[in-house]
């Protein structure tokens, strides 16, 4: 098969980058023959005043993108398109480019950004819903897109145009959603007529080793508010007894560190941003993970290299963690935001080894079953040719 992958990077680190790769390594693995379109979000750091503001409307028709999409695939004759991230500056004139030349188009959602301007639904530290069906009011308001209002205007624009073209669903073929609660989510909030497919991330290659348990538990992440890292502090400060290591980096990294002093976590190591590899060595040596998120989260990368390095997981109930965590088989399921309970939890897994290592053993089972690449490959080469099939079928039509 010929596939066109298209993604706009965002600038690192970010999981849609690394799932972007990893599907791409997949695919050519396997023998498909792979074209990549790309541009790059850390140009836009080092543009001029005039540049960012040809953002809004690039991000709403880019005529480069579209040519050069259009040349690429006459050349190319590929027999379907995925798209990653089209924003700002590929925008949905790809999805036009592919539908003049009659390529059916795949677009996976990384995150809620047809339905929010600011694309996480989250905002002043908890879920926020405020522009469903598409009342882009509050998102400029709220200058919810850059901390402006001008720029969260030209999104909102650009979002109501494209919804007036139907370019959603006329343009896009088929939505690949990491879970059913992404899927129902992006329904409940406006995307009703799209085709969805259900495939989770993955992991390659899924093996993990000199797997050990050193008596920590572990947090890497984001170190902002969404990701639940100032309530996970004040839940560490009563249980001080628990070993401690914290990985990351973002706008709260000082604020972390000022904690750890302030809450006198002796037992807590910050050790800031980590590389892909060092990230794998402390889960690998973790007794067990917290992912304490506080919004809705796509499929974290965090939890299925927790799960393959068979450690299990305390994660809030929100979003799709309670798909990916089953309470009491392989991790322990919180309430999102409570200090006192995600404290409790730590404390009672802490002090029960034998169920850790039990439940890090299903942790892995579920990992083999659901997440590995081979079990992904065969999903997203099935939605590929569903996807083929069935733009065949609107042309005979």
């Amino acid at each position: 098969m010929r596939i066109l992958l298209v993604h706009n990077y965002l600038r690192p680190p970010s999981g849609e980058n690394t799932v972007f790769e990893q599907e791409k390594a997949m695919l050519r693995a396997n023998g498909h023959q792979v074209m990549t379109y790309q541009r790059q979000n850390g140009a836009i750091a080092n543009a001029g005043l005039a540049q960012k503001l040809l953002l809004l409307p690039y991000s709403i028709w880019s005529l480069k993108s579209y040519r050069e999409i259009s040349k690429m695939i006459r050349k190319f004759k590929p027999d379907v398109a995925h798209f990653h991230n089209t924003h700002p500056l590929i925008s949905p004139s790809g999805y036009y480019a592919c539908r003049r030349h009659a390529v059916p188009v795949v677009q996976t959602l990384h995150h809620f950004r047809l339905v929010c301007l600011g694309a996480m639904l989250f905002r002043e530290g908890k879920i926020c819903e405020d522009c469903a069906g598409l009342r882009c009011g509050p998102g400029i308001v709220h200058r919810c897109y850059r901390n402006s209002r001008l720029y969260s205007m030209g999104n909102a624009l650009g979002l109501k145009l494209h919804y007036l073209l139907k370019t959603w669903q006329k343009a896009v073929g088929t939505y690949i959603v990491f879970s059913e609660f992404g899927a129902a989510k992006y329904i409940e909030l406006g995307l009703s007529q799209g085709s969805f497919s259900i495939k989770p991330n993955f992991l390659a290659p899924g093996a993990q080793t000199e797997v050990s348990d050193e008596g920590y538990g572990l947090f890497i992440g984001r170190l902002g508010h969404e990701k639940g890292i100032l309530y996970l502090l004040e839940a560490l400060r009563k249980c001080p007894e628990i070993p401690f290591v914290v990985g990351g980096d973002g706008p709260l990294r000082q604020q972390t560190r000022d904690l750890i002093r302030q809450y006198r976590l002796k037992n807590t190591r910050y050790l800031g941003l980590l590389d892909y590899r060092d990230c794998q060595k402390h889960i690998q040596k973790a007794s067990f993970v917290v992912f304490p998120s506080l919004w809705y989260e796509g499929m974290p990368m965090v939890i299925l290299e927790a799960m393959a390095a068979a450690k299990p997981v305390i994660a809030a109930d929100i979003g799709v963690l309670p798909e990916m965590i089953q309470d009491g088989h392989n991790g322990i399921i919180f309430k999102a935001g409570s200090s006192s309970q995600l404290a409790a939890k730590l404390k009672w897994l802490h002090s029960h080894t034998e169920t850790a290592v039990q439940m890090g053993q299903a942790s892995r089972k579920l990992f083999e079953k659901k997440y590995t690449a081979r079990t992904n490959y065969q999903l997203l080469l099935s939605i590929y040719n569903n996807a083929i099939l069935k733009d065949k079928a609107c042309d005979e039509k």
